[in-house]
């Protein structure tokens, strides 16, 4: 037995009889006549060749076996209450799915949040978020058809609508205890590169980092910049952190800005690109506002 099998008319008797106690109660809860009520069940008894209630006592009860049907009828009954509630917040303008690209060097609690937020609602859409860095933040907006993207290279392909995001400063940076930042003196690029540079699936050229002439022999290339944060921190390199993510270790000393011949600081410009307004449904509005804000207050 599929409980696709059961009626729908015929599931919402059931569970009222069981609920009520008896068809007399059942009938009114339903809007239906005690005959009414008692041919549903006994009709689907017929159609399962199974015996659901028991009639000999003073108060109507289900079976063991009504138990176990009943439970596959609440279940149909369910699934039928919530896929007109998906179909009415649709029709309010709620999007079915909503995908986001981050660069993984911005913080992602705002696209977090909102999401948190979309979630405690129960609204229908279903909300993907991907990191990705540099070019790859496009490549991935395209191939997964995303809605949003969080990138701090400006599209080369594609034509959408751009928000300004706030500054991101990172700082080159090791731990106190490396060697780089033991001496006193401006470092050359020739020191530098008896260290590991740490770095996060490359770089770009369009990003003008002033390390971009180190050579290559010297990098160890890590996943995400909570990797690099950790590597740092552990003594085994040097590399680009941004702020937001090392605020307390900078307070605390743990980890130093190099002095060298290059600048220690790069300001990236952040941007969050849509397809438009009118693409946008109430979800993705949502999103971009919280994404604003959060990353306003970071």
């Amino acid at each position: 037995m599929g409980t696709m099998e059961i009626p729908r008319e015929q599931a919402r008797a059931l569970d009222a009889v069981s609920r009520r106690g008896g068809f007399a109660r059942a009938a009114a809860e339903l809007k239906k006549g005690h005959t009414g009520v008692i041919y549903l069940i006994k009709t689907l008894e017929d159609r399962l060749g199974l015996k659901l209630l028991d009639r000999t006592g003073y108060r109507t009860r289900l079976t063991p076996t009504g138990s176990l049907v009943l439970a596959e009828c609440q279940k149909v009954l369910e699934a039928e209450q919530r896929l007109r509630q998906v179909c009415q917040e649709l029709s309010s303008g709620w999007e079915p799915y909503l995908t986001l690209v981050f660069d993984g060097i911005v913080s992602i609690e705002g696209g977090l949040r909102a999401i948190s937020e979309l979630q405690k609602q129960k609204v229908p859409t279903r909300v993907s978020l991907h990191t990705e860095f540099l070019g790859g933040v496009e490549q991935k907006f395209v191939e997964s058809k995303a809605d949003i993207m969080v990138s701090i290279l400006p599209p080369e392909h594609l034509k959408l609508t751009a928000v300004e995001l706030p500054l991101l400063r990172a700082f080159l940076v090791a731990k106190k205890s490396h060697p780089l930042v033991t001496g006193r003196k401006t470092l050359s690029e020739g020191q530098l590169q008896e260290h590991v540079f740490l770095t996060v699936r490359g770089s770009d050229e369009r990003l003008k980092l002033s390390t971009r002439g180190l050579d290559r022999s010297s990098m160890v290339h890590l996943s995400d910049f909570h990797a690099k944060k950790t590597a740092i921190l552990s003594g085994f390199g040097f590399g680009w952190l941004p702020e937001y993510l090392i605020r307390k270790e900078l307070a605390r000393k743990e980890l130093k800005l190099l002095k060298w011949q290059g600048t220690s600081e790069h300001h990236y410009h952040p941007f969050l690109y849509h397809r438009g307004e009118r693409f946008l449904g109430r979800a993705g509005k949502t999103v971009v506002e919280r994404i604003v804000h959060e990353t306003n207050n970071v």
